[in-house]
């Protein structure tokens, strides 16, 4: 029984101290495995530095950015016209040209007025010529009036003298010779007054035109029986009675006189019709111009070359006039583009390195093994948000950077290119040919002068002042203290901006 406690006793304190003991044993392995890897650390070789070689070669600096490409001259082509489209000879993607014909739009509504107006415009100017007739031939008339008139005035005066003065033999002949002038006026009174019958029957002349005849004929026969009376009295002598009638004579001549003269007022009437006249003929004929403009207008015509680059009506659909006042959508047949361009938008930090004219390369995202020749046309003065800013009563926010609208255009056209692809635009800002470079992890510092490591002959880096110019994305010249072939120790980078530059083929 004590044997059995003693045994049991044993094995407790074993199993009390195997614990501790494992537990000292593994530390123990630690530190011996811990001492062969220093040991091995210490006698490691060490690692070589890192290096690049100078080389000579050509520097760009170049800002790139991602920008839209568009037409550089737009051109949206508007109908003047008003009416149904006939015909759109035209497709997207087209190229057309200056004054080629591209739609038609309906004329039967312009075509009914022209005919019309052209029939008034003829009625018109017949009334014009007969105006100007009847004014032409009212001069004649009153002109020939008032000399009848004149002349018999001055015949009543003549035999007031001769009746006056008593029968002479110079008196005797000169009242036959009254008598044979009163025969000829009255003849001529009786022709002028068949003229003027013809011409009121045909409607030529006015009443009182005629009625004017018929009073030089009743004056002129009335004249010829009063130089026959006076001829009479000369013969026998003078009387009282005669006196009186040839002063009576005399008056009545000055009335008649007066009268044609009076009549001479109508001439002006007759120029006012005539102006009236000239004015309906102006109008209808400029009426008939404007239609003809509306009828040259259903012809629309491309008003410069280039590609349609979107058409916004059909055949038979409605188009507006782009002289009234209806909204331009509505009046647009199509758009056209000439050459292309990229618009891209520069940050504050990159706008002063572009010049206008700089050169550049282009890349579609739609073509991306083609690369297009370009150059800077535009250089907005002002940024995007400039004005936006001051518009809205603010100064803009200062955490944002400010972008500037800077278009470039494509020096070769390529059919392939549309408008409103993405286009990547890398522009030219500064470049050196010939110069000595090395990566930008080569210089550890920022400025123009500095210090690098070479490696000597040895194998060994020394460290060297340098000069450098001017500053690209991946490399950087160096104006003095190199030469091409040196190895320039270069810093520890990683990810995208570490370089494959290394001849030892470290990373």
């Amino acid at each position: 029984m004590a044997g059995g406690v003693d045994i049991w006793y044993t094995q407790g304190i074993l199993k009390r101290l195997l614990k501790p003991l494992l537990i000292i044993l593994g530390l123990l392995g630690l530190a011996a495995f811990a001492g062969q890897r220093i040991r091995q650390t210490l006698h490691k070789p060490p690692v070589p530095p890192r290096f690049v070689l100078a080389r000579r070669g050509d520097l760009l600096v170049q800002v790139s950015e991602t920008g839209t490409i568009e037409p550089v001259d737009k051109v949206d082509v508007k109908s003047k016209a008003a009416g149904r489209l006939l015909s759109l000879n035209i497709v997207e993607g087209q190229y057309v040209n200056k004054g080629q014909l591209i739609a038609l739009v309906d004329r039967s509504q312009i075509d009914p007025q022209l005919t019309r107006n052209q029939a008034q415009l003829r009625q018109a100017q017949a009334r014009l010529a007969q105006t100007q007739a009847e004014y032409d031939l009212q001069v004649k008339q009153t002109a020939s009036a008032i000399a009848q008139a004149r002349a018999a005035l001055n015949q009543s005066l003549a035999h007031l003298a001769v009746v006056e003065a008593g029968a002479r033999p110079q008196e005797l002949a000169q009242g036959r010779e009254a008598v044979a002038r009163a025969q000829i006026a009255s003849d001529d009174a009786q022709r002028t007054q068949k003229r003027r019958a013809s011409l009121l029957a045909r409607g030529f002349i006015s009443q009182s035109d005629y009625d004017a005849a018929q009073v030089a004929v009743d004056t002129a026969q009335s004249s010829l029986a009063t130089a026959r009376q006076a001829l009479a009295l000369t013969v026998v002598g003078p009387r009282v009675q005669d006196v009186n009638d040839a002063k009576a004579q005399v008056a009545s001549s000055r009335v008649q006189l007066q009268t044609a003269q009076s009549n001479s007022g109508q001439n002006a009437v007759k120029l006012s019709d005539i102006a009236q006249a000239r004015a309906a003929v102006a109008q209808i004929a400029g009426d008939i111009q404007q239609l003809q403009v509306n009828l040259a207008d259903t012809h629309i015509y491309a008003p410069a070359s280039g590609i349609v680059l979107k058409k916004y009506k059909q055949p038979n659909e409605i188009v507006q006039s782009a002289t009234t006042g209806f909204s331009d959508a509505q009046s647009i047949v199509a758009t056209l583009g000439s050459r292309l361009q990229v618009k891209v938008g520069i940050n504050e930090v990159d706008i002063a390195k572009i010049a206008q004219r700089a050169p550049a390369t282009i890349t579609a995202d739609a073509l991306p093994t083609v690369t297009f020749p370009g150059t800077v046309t535009e250089i907005a003065p002002a940024s995007t948000n400039a004005f936006a800013d001051a518009s809205a009563g603010g100064t803009g926010s200062t955490n944002s950077i400010s972008k500037f609208s800077v278009k470039v255009a494509f020096s070769r056209y390529d059919a392939r290119l549309r408008s409103g692809m993405s286009a990547n635009v890398s522009i030219v800002s500064q470049k050196r040919s010939g110069v000595v470079l090395v990566p930008l992890e080569a210089v550890p510092f920022a400025g123009s002068s500095g210090q690098v490591s070479v490696l000597d002959a040895a194998g060994k880096p020394q460290k060297r002042t340098v000069m450098t110019g001017l500053r690209g994305d991946t490399d950087i010249e160096i104006v003095s203290g190199l030469q091409p072939g040196e190895k320039v120790v270069t810093s520890p980078i990683s990810g995208a901006g570490r370089r494959k530059t290394d001849i030892n083929g470290s990373n």
